[in-house]
């Protein structure tokens, strides 16, 4: 088992190691699905462990010999992250397992944030909050001002707290697939757009504030997102076609 550990969390090696050995076992399920993400009370604080999906063979292979794990990407991305000054989870480990001398398991620990889910109070409500949807925009400029695309932008992977009096604050979460660039161009931004969401009105209302404050055209902009989000869409309702769902085994 590779055990790699923030500086500020040496100490906590041994407790890491019993965690993982206990994974299945112990901890408050938050998610289960293609990964599965535990709540665990240690005695450094509360954490979030998420363990990855079990790569393929030939994934097993790559992950092993060519490219990082999602764990690793989990963990170098938050500590990226921080320095450029937006909000995530402090990372603190990244655990590698192999088996046969190829990458099993891959798990990602970092602390709870207290921040809440932008999904329900924007996507699930019929009126949502015009002055969020404004900050929000202004919380996607900076990011790719700063260089940084999420891999998976949807909702449910920003974070926010605060109000229209306090002001708003927003934080990343999940950005193992995510890219950080320098200078994104104005396409590579728009396409960025396409995993926000699937709601068209709320889309459109957040490009029109984001090229705004972008100082770009913005029906070109709208309707280059817009594009991106239906070409996404189209190559996702493929994807279910060609491969059929399986039936999750307990």
């Amino acid at each position: 088992m590779k055990i790699i550990l923030d500086p500020g969390y040496e100490k906590a090696h041994t407790a890491i190691y019993e965690l993982i050995k206990n994974y299945e076992l112990a901890g408050e399920t938050l998610y289960k699905g293609r990964n599965l993400v535990k709540h665990f009370h240690t005695e450094y604080g509360e954490w979030v462990v998420k363990r990855y999906k079990r790569p393929s063979i030939l994934q097993r292979f790559i992950y092993t010999f060519f490219r990082k794990s999602k764990a690793e990407r989990a963990f170098i991305f938050a500590q990226k992250l921080h320095s450029l000054n937006i909000e995530t989870p402090q990372a603190i480990a990244y655990i590698e397992e192999k088996k046969c001398g190829l990458l099993s398991y891959c798990y990602f620990i970092s602390t709870v944030s207290t921040y809440s889910s932008l999904y329900p109070i924007l996507v699930e409500q019929s009126v949502y909050d015009q002055s969020l949807v404004k900050a929000l925009a202004a919380f996607l400029k900076e990011l790719h001002c700063k260089g940084f695309l999420h891999g998976d932008s949807n909702l449910d992977n920003i974070l926010y707290k605060g109000n229209e009096e306090t002001g708003f604050q927003f934080a990343v979460i999940d950005t193992n697939r995510s890219k950080f660039k320098e200078n994104p161009t104005a396409t590579e931004c728009l396409n960025n757009f396409k995993r926000v969401t699937h709601r068209r009105d709320l889309l459109v209302d957040i490009v029109t504030q984001y090229a705004k404050l972008r100082d770009w055209n913005v029906p070109n902009s709208v309707n280059e997102a817009i594009k991106a989000l239906d070409k996404f869409e189209r190559k996702d309702d493929l994807k279910k076609m060609l491969i059929p769902k399986r039936t999750k085994k307990e």
